[in-house]
């Protein structure tokens, strides 16, 4: 049983990964994800812990991309993770919303967009200009690619042209990004 204080990661967000990870879940993947908690044989959990969930990302960039360095590895794995999470019942609920807010409107909700998928992710957006914003997470993981990914391709959704998000700086886990259009 999780602790109520535990980091984790809900099922809906697992399933995202898993839709991106999408014909390559046989073999010597499913062996692994297994071994770091993820059985496919069995009905997913309600929540994983970080730590496993950071390992599932890991093993699943490494599959996907294997002659990619990681971090670029990890923000193509964050666009077929977004690109598989509007398949979900929550994401297909969410990308209609973003389409409806406008990319200024949706990079606001960040933080609440965020919060639906973990229980630990704490995001501050702050406007800079009209179509610059500033992006820090209290937790990017090791690679800070794959949810730089996430809020890019996320916003992208919403049918924003010419955006770039890029990795600013980070301070540990800690993340800031800045997204532009």
């Amino acid at each position: 049983m999780l602790g109520s204080h535990e980091p984790v990661v809900f099922t809906h967000t697992v399933e995202g990964l898993l839709l991106a990870l999408k014909g390559r879940l046989e073999g010597p993947l499913r062996a692994k994800l297994k071994a770091v908690g993820l059985d496919l044989d069995l009905r997913l959990e309600s929540a994983y812990p970080n730590a496993q969930w950071q390992q599932m990302l890991l093993l699943g960039a490494e599959e996907l991309f294997p002659n990619v360095p990681m971090p670029r590895a990890k923000w193509m794995l964050g666009e077929r993770f977004i690109s598989g999470y509007f398949q979900t019942n929550m994401g297909r609920a969410l990308k209609g919303v973003l389409k409806m807010l406008g990319p200024a409107r949706a990079l606001e909700r960040t933080s609440r967009n965020l919060a639906s998928g973990s229980n630990f992710l704490h995001v501050e957006v702050e406007r800079l200009a009209d179509t610059d914003y500033r992006i820090k997470a209290n937790d990017g993981g090791p690679h800070p690619e794959f949810l730089g990914a996430i809020c890019h391709f996320g916003t992208m959704a919403t049918g924003v042209k010419g955006l770039t998000t890029v990795v600013e700086s980070r301070s540990g886990i800690a993340a800031t990004y800045r997204a532009r259009w």
